[in-house]
């Protein structure tokens, strides 16, 4: 099983993960390798590890080169000159302001990681 469902697929280290589109929505999933049970996913299921898991880890082993390696991608980063990297980041920035929280700037955070009171 490869499916198309499994997108954004990341391997940082030991760790892999991706954002599945569900039938009832879609759900951020990670699992450590070999580690079946050292797992997470944001949907709803009662069992644990959830099918999601499962998809992940399957397609994993079938199609490993759909995965980014970021291993891989912050090698290339490091050997980038200083203006070419702060041009990326500047990229980055406008494409998603909420990755300046992971600069330390606060008031940038995601939806989910704020603390917002809906109460009005």
């Amino acid at each position: 099983m490869d499916s198309p469902r499994l997108r954004q697929r990341l391997k940082v280290g030991n760790q892999i993960s991706c954002f599945i589109v569900g039938n009832y929505g879609t759900y951020r999933t990670q699992v450590t390798l070999k580690q079946r049970m050292k797992s997470s996913c944001s949907c709803p299921s009662d069992y644990y590890p959830c099918k999601h898991v499962d998809a992940l880890l399957e397609t994993y082993r079938i199609n490993p080169r759909s995965f980014l390696d970021f291993d891989t991608l912050m090698k290339k980063l490091g050997a980038m000159e200083k203006p070419e990297l702060l041009k990326r980041i500047r990229e980055m920035v406008i494409a998603s302001p909420p990755s300046l929280s992971a600069l330390g700037v606060k008031g940038f955070e995601s939806r989910s990681e704020e603390n917002v009171d809906d109460d009005w």
